[in-house]
């Protein structure tokens, strides 16, 4: 093979790769790498919590950035010869990556904090566990609207094209189908996940309200400047640092039940340097970090036994009675996964038309 064919492999393969945050390890210094999230959490995460992580373990912890479906890819492509000790991927991606064989269960005896986790944010047979949760709802103006007392109101004549609905790429668009189901049956969301595929013909009538289909979360910023009425569905977590800044925007939660986005903490099957893995995950759970990035972000953390200034309380689906009272439903991922592709092509056949 020639020089410059070599030279152009080696570029494709550094292209290919993902970006990874931190200096180069020394020969003798420990190190692993975690996939963690974009955004003001990732920032968070890299800035406030790994720096005492890496000064208690004298190692070094490399990160990349990104969201559940392209940290599972990542996984899967680093399958043979794992990159990752640990992975953050939402619920969804939990449980693809159990049935892939990509993640190993948690060792409960290494991970002490794992005890402090409230058992419903466990996941997949201890495949995963929550490290922040944000509640899932619709966005309106306070200054010009009013919360939705139920989600059947997206169908009013009112609101006629003056609607931006979340892509069908996002897991909150399986939420707005269950919603729907919901509104036709009267049935609870733990029976209309398993009827999911009977929302089309209530979404074909939600059609005229549908402003455009969105993806950036800056477009809760629309809603703000008065361009829709409502939006969503987003997580809690992109709309609250908004209106804490003073934008007048917040978050309602229609008698029908609340959604949840759940950030998880997974550890790779046969992941490099695993007992340092391992301690960082159990860094991730514990009160101090939970704290923190509960303050930092507006997230609820997984664990119990926290308490919070009123100014931060509001913003958070914590503690559990308050979960209860907003009725936090959190779906059968492995009865919808299978399903998701033929739901995507669906709502595009539906909201292209």
């Amino acid at each position: 093979m020639g020089k410059h064919i070599k030279r152009r492999t080696a570029l494709t393969t550094a292209l290919c790769a993902p970006l990874v945050i931190g200096r180069r390890a020394t020969a003798a210094e420990r190190s692993i790498t975690v996939g963690i999230y974009t955004g003001s959490q990732g920032d968070v995460v890299r800035k406030q919590i790994i720096p005492p992580f890496e000064a208690k373990f004298k190692c070094k912890v490399y990160t990349t950035q990104g969201v559940t479906l392209e940290q599972v890819a990542l996984m899967r492509t680093t399958r043979d010869n794992p990159k990752y000790s640990v992975m953050f991927i939402d619920d969804i991606g939990v449980e693809l990556a159990k049935r892939e064989g990509l993640i190993e269960k948690l060792p409960r005896d290494q991970i002490p904090n794992l005890e402090r986790v409230l058992n419903r944010f466990i996941f997949f047979d201890g495949h995963g566990a929550a490290f922040a949760v944000s509640a899932a709802g619709l966005c309106y103006n306070t200054a010009t609207g009013k919360a939705l007392a139920s989600y059947g109101e997206l169908w009013d004549p009112r609101l006629r094209g003056r609607f931006l609905m979340e892509t069908p790429k996002s897991t909150q668009s399986l939420f707005l189908l269950i919603a729907a189901v919901t509104l036709e049956t009267g049935k609870p969301y733990t029976e209309t996940q398993y009827m999911i595929e009977q929302a089309w013909p209530k979404m074909a009538a939600l059609k005229p309200n549908v402003l455009s289909l969105f993806e950036s979360p800056s477009t809760v910023m629309q809603v703000a400047d008065g361009q829709a009425d409502i939006a969503g569905i987003f997580y809690s977590k992109t709309v609250y640092p908004y209106a804490v800044k003073g934008v007048p925007v917040d978050m309602c939660f229609p008698r029908e039940g609340a959604f949840v986005g759940i950030n998880c903490l997974t550890l790779v099957r046969n992941a490099p340097d695993r007992e340092l893995g391992i301690a960082f995950i159990n860094h991730m759970l514990d009160p101090g970090t939970q704290q923190l990035l509960a303050e930092a972000t507006l997230t609820a953390p997984a664990i119990s036994g926290l308490e919070f200034k009123p100014e931060v309380s509001k913003y958070l689906a914590y503690p559990e009675a308050k979960m209860d009272e907003m009725q936090i439903f959190m779906p059968d991922w492995a009865f919808l996964n299978p399903l998701r592709s033929r739901l995507i092509e669906r709502y595009n056949q539906v909201f292209s038309a």
